[in-house]
């Protein structure tokens, strides 16, 4: 019986030692993690590449910090091409001279149809006056040939009257009568040509000049319509042209920009950041897209800590996590902000520093903390760091890996 006690209490011991073993073993890193600081403040790392090829010139290294003009460094090619700007150059003088042509040749229209306005407007005046003229004169003379065949007509009447007494002669009488027919005929005519003279007279007045053998008066005019017509062809023409100078000069100055830029161009990031590492030393020969350095923004503070794949399976974004950097003695509160597995941590190409406890099998949680003032200015990454996750503990571990 005795033998088989000691035998059952060996085996409870052995059970016991197992368990403690297999709890210590469980709850290890949780327990390293409080022993050795594993985890490492971080923060996003940017990448700077190169817009246009060239040459890397005046960088800022590691360290330094971007200025208020945010210029990291600067890509400078001194054998830049500038035949795209020698062909913007040579289309705006093309269109500028086309342009400045056309302009002088409305300049000339203009300056003509003043001269030729001038030379209508004083057509119209002295045709006006010698139809004044003409009906003045015409009016004067009926005057005159009705007083004339008034006596013609008195003295044909004095003389039939002395014809029936036979103290005058038949062949008076008739020249008397065809002195009153002739006055007549010239009253007929001066009547028809004062006639003529007021019809010209209207029509003058609405622009219709028309000459006293019945012809057209308006060349004058025509040939001013002509020329007005002429200027709208012109200006049109001017207004193509001018349009041409301008988007040439337009495509000027985007070669011209172009140009620059592939001369000499800053690669920018925002003020502030500190240069975190120096890609692409002075003089180094780059490529559109070359990578020149790396940049990160000390006012967004993260902690990566290394865990189980169990204790990060009891996080969740947002969860509170207690975090104490080397160097302070008191902890600072923080939030969960992501997590990932085993299988898919973030490595330096997304975080500046990655914590020195990483190692395969182990899962990663991003902690965000607010950044103090001392913090920006002194941009604590790469510091190592230890976490604690105040909802986590062994007793949870030990359960979420037993599944209890």
């Amino acid at each position: 019986m005795a033998i088989g006690g000691m035998s059952q209490r060996r085996m409870a011991v052995a059970g016991l030692a197992f368990l403690l073993l297999y709890a210590l073993w469980l709850a290890w890193p949780y327990l390293a993690a409080i022993v050795v600081r594993d985890a490492a403040v971080t923060t996003w790392v940017s990448v700077a590449a190169a817009p246009v090829g060239g040459y890397t010139t005046q960088p800022l290294y590691p360290g330094a910090r971007v200025g208020a003009n945010g210029r990291i460094a600067t890509v400078s090619d001194e054998q830049a091409d500038q035949r795209e700007l020698a062909r913007a150059r040579a289309e705006l003088v093309h269109a500028t001279a086309a342009a400045n042509a056309q302009q002088q040749l409305a300049d000339g229209l203009r300056n003509g149809i003043e001269a030729r306005e001038k030379h209508a407007t004083g057509y119209a005046a002295t045709f006006g006056q010698d139809l004044d003229s003409a009906i003045a004169g015409t009016k004067a003379s009926l005057v005159s040939l009705r007083q004339r065949l008034k006596l013609a007509q008195a003295e044909a009447d004095r003389l039939a009257k002395l014809r029936g007494s036979g103290l005058a002669s038949q062949s008076a009488l008739d020249t008397t009568h065809a002195s009153v027919a002739a006055l007549e005929q010239q009253i007929a005519e001066a009547d028809a040509t004062l006639a003529r003279a007021s019809k010209r007279q209207r029509a003058s007045g609405s622009g219709v000049f028309l000459l006293e053998d019945g012809n057209n008066g308006n060349t004058t005019f025509q040939n001013l319509a002509d020329a007005k017509l002429r200027l709208v062809q012109v200006e049109a023409l001017l207004t193509q042209y001018a349009a041409e100078r301008e988007a040439a000069q337009g495509v000027l100055d985007a070669a011209q920009k172009a140009y620059d830029k592939s001369r000499s161009l800053d690669i920018l990031v925002p003020a502030g950041a500190m240069v975190w590492s120096l890609i692409s030393g002075p003089g180094a020969a780059v490529q559109p897209g070359s990578p020149i350095a790396s940049w990160v923004d000390c006012s967004v503070l993260l902690v990566d800590a290394p865990v189980s794949d169990v204790e990060m399976s009891l996080l969740h974004s947002g969860s509170p996590a207690d975090v104490v950097i080397e160097g302070e003695r008191k902890s600072r509160r923080g939030s969960v902000m992501l997590t990932r597995g085993s299988a898919g941590t973030l490595g330096l190409h997304d975080l500046a520093a990655v914590a020195k406890g990483r190692r395969p099998g182990l899962g990663q949680v991003i902690v965000k903390l607010d950044a103090t003032a001392d913090d920006i200015r002194n941009c604590p990454i790469g510091h190592a760091a230890y976490v604690d996750f105040p909802d986590v503990g062994i007793p949870q571990i030990i359960r979420g890996r037993l599944r209890l």
